[in-house]
């Protein structure tokens, strides 16, 4: 295996524990948000106020849901690309194999920084419009109590 088909290597394995890692984070917020959530509509009485600020905070969660989801298909589609490009190198005379080595190198280069930005940014956002969920449901229930 060349220096650069190990770099390479190393970026994909990168990418795929960026994917994993914001994966998990994902889940754990959606948890978060479902187990407030079943909290919530089991509380009987609440006011339009509360409604309404309950569903302006899903809406917003929701909406950064949706755009992780469609980020990750993306992603997805992206790195298996990468993944076969890698694995089509072996087919090709060693000159050719380094020239597209390199250019493998660039493009998954610029799509794992593309993919960690917006997904950290994306699951950062959904965290906070939980945490703020979170905590404005348990104060009400708290109140309510």
């Amino acid at each position: 295996m060349s220096g650069a088909e190990r770099s390479v290597e190393q970026l994909m394995s990168q990418w795929e524990s960026v994917r994993l890692t914001e994966a998990y984070r994902r889940a754990r917020f959606v948890a978060q948000r479902d187990a407030v959530m079943a909290r919530w509509n089991d509380h009987v009485p609440r006011g339009g106020t509360e409604s309404d600020f309950v569903t302006f905070r899903l809406s917003r969660g929701d909406m950064a849901l949706r755009e992780i989801l469609e980020l990750e298909g993306r992603s997805d589609a992206a790195f298996e690309r990468c993944r076969a490009e890698l694995a089509s190198l072996t087919s090709l005379a060693p000159k050719e194999a380094r020239r597209r080595e390199a250019s493998i190198r660039d493009t998954c280069g610029n799509a794992l920084r593309v993919d960690m930005r917006y997904r950290h940014t994306l699951v950062t956002t959904l965290q906070h419009e939980v945490r703020d969920l979170v905590a404005y449901i348990k104060e009400r229930l708290e109140e309510a109590g």
